[in-house]
């Protein structure tokens, strides 16, 4: 058991590095190499977004079950094996099906309607979202040994690093826009190849597609229901925080992969902030399922507040200097020109994001408890609020990506509104504090003197009065708040405090 905890902690010690690293590749790229070319970003990220939505109906929710499963039949490798390898196979039907299914609807529609776009480069993500379902199956197999770290480099690190390359060769005048693409989607093809020869080895795969022996008329039938049930958990999820990268381009008429590209600088910066969520998400969710399963809410409910407490502190925190500081540090960066577009964009998207940590992880009780369905309900609500609100601020407000970042804020905001309802409602539990609506004032305090403070003619000396003084007084709060208790306890322990 021990050694079970070290391997698990060790994993999720190389998770958290690789997921830190990646973001510091992706925040030079975004800020240093992608606005360069706006438009080849837009196209990429068309295609990124266009896969991940075609992963989910060429998954089908055959990974989920894939987890969710295994206890079942992990002490016996043959049917181990069957299940995975059939798993497989799936996955590979639902492919071809489904990418006939879409190519001939593309066909069609482009016939009927030659102004819409949505099927555009459908080719590319066919094959990235293929790559990316035999990806999502792989990891969810080794994650049952408790292997996460390979998969997080082939899924994240490894993204953040090719696509870069490709772009400097395009900007070098190396290659051209189409082989440009061509190279991106021949680069996934690789790391399924990876990601299939690690869950080989790690699982010990013996490929075996006998079926019959696993799939009985009885599981068969339970598999499936579970299948359907996750394929349109994840399908509404992935419609709702990846329809923006899709309609950007369909509703914006001029220059729209341009618009695309620029939205997508604001996405992947406004992102980073989450970093910290993400990471205490994974830590947490066995300690929440666990609470569940005991029932034991009151201990649910000071956790709930406690890591509430903690995102909204640091998110806060953060926004306030990037609001001070984003104009004059894009102002001096070479690449300045190209990036005011997306300052609006950040901003917005930043507010979503502390919104969103300060809500706690709401999704996730949700998930672990018996209400899980209703998590199915609030991501109905959000995608066609989601898609709702981008026609109306886009289309009829003629806002642009701004509409898009409005539309993404209000919608996330009452979907985190209708949870937080929801689950008060059954558990009689809220994520927020007194010390919630002390820091609150504190921030936006800081940000409305330090915003109007005169400027001097050194970009920099202001960047570093303006955020500096924003990190000491909010710092300070946050400290004396005990927002952070793992901070104070360092800087007690560091100083010889009891």
């Amino acid at each position: 058991m021990e050694k079970q905890q070290k391997e698990v902690s060790s994993q999720a010690l190389k998770f958290s590095i690789i997921n830190y690293i990646g973001a510091a590749i992706g925040i030079v790229s975004t800020l240093f190499i992608y606005p360069n070319n706006k438009e080849f970003l837009g196209i990429i990220r068309y295609i990124f977004d266009g896969a991940q939505i075609l992963m989910a109906f060429f998954v089908f929710g055959t990974s989920q079950s894939l987890v969710n499963y295994f206890p079942r039949f992990k002490d016996e490798a043959e049917k181990r094996n069957i299940f995975f390898s059939s798993t497989l196979l799936i996955v590979v039907i639902n492919s071809i099906l489904f990418s006939v299914v879409f190519l001939l609807l593309a066909n069609s529609l482009s016939s009927l309607l030659p102004n819409f776009h949505a099927f555009d480069y459908i080719e590319y993500s066919i094959v990235v979202g293929f790559a990316f379902a035999i990806m999502d199956v792989s990891k969810r197999q080794v994650s049952n040994y408790k292997k996460i770290a390979i998969p997080t480099v082939l899924e994240r690190f490894s993204i953040k690093v090719f696509f870069p390359t490709i772009f400097l060769v395009l900007l070098a005048g190396m290659i051209s826009v189409e082989t440009g693409k061509l190279i991106y989607t021949a680069c996934f093809v690789v790391l399924l190849i990876i990601a299939l020869v690690y869950v080989k080895k790690v699982a010990n795969i013996q490929f075996d597609f006998a079926y019959k022996k696993v799939f009985d008329r009885s599981f068969r039938s339970e598999y499936i229901k579970y299948s359907v049930f996750a394929f349109l958990s994840i399908l509404g999820s992935l419609l709702a925080f990846k329809i923006d990268g899709i309609m950007v381009p369909n509703l914006i008429e001029n220059d729209a992969m341009t618009a695309n590209g620029t939205y997508s600088i604001g996405v992947v910066l406004a992102a980073t902030l989450a970093i910290p969520a993400i990471g205490l998400y994974t830590i947490y969710s066995p300690i929440i399922r666990e609470y569940i399963a005991k029932d034991d809410i009151a201990s649910l409910g000071k956790k709930y507040q406690e890591i509430s407490m903690l995102l909204f502190a640091l998110g806060g925190f953060l926004l306030s200097c990037i609001f001070l500081g984003v104009d004059d540090l894009f102002s001096i960066l070479p690449t300045r020109d190209n990036l005011v577009d997306t300052i609006p964009v950040i901003l917005i998207l930043s507010f979503n994001v502390v919104i969103d940590m300060s809500t706690g992880f709401n999704s996730h009780i949700l998930l672990y408890s018996k209400y899980y369905r209703f998590n199915m309900v609030a991501i109905a609500i959000l995608v066609v609020l989601n898609i709702s609100l981008n026609i109306y601020f886009i289309k009829y407000l003629n806002l642009g990506i701004e509409g898009a970042a409005y539309a993404t804020l209000i919608s996330m905001t009452l979907y985190n509104s209708v949870k937080l309802v929801f689950i008060y409602s059954k558990y009689k539990i809220q994520p927020f504090t007194k010390k919630h609506f002390i820091l609150l004032p504190v921030f936006l305090g800081s940000v409305a003197i330090l915003h109007h403070l005169p400027t001097t003619n050194a970009t920099i000396l202001d960047i570093i009065l303006k955020v500096g003084t924003c990190m000491l007084v909010n710092g300070f709060v946050i400290y004396k708040l005990r927002m952070i208790p793992m901070l104070n306890n360092w800087i007690a322990q560091k100083l010889g405090v009891k």
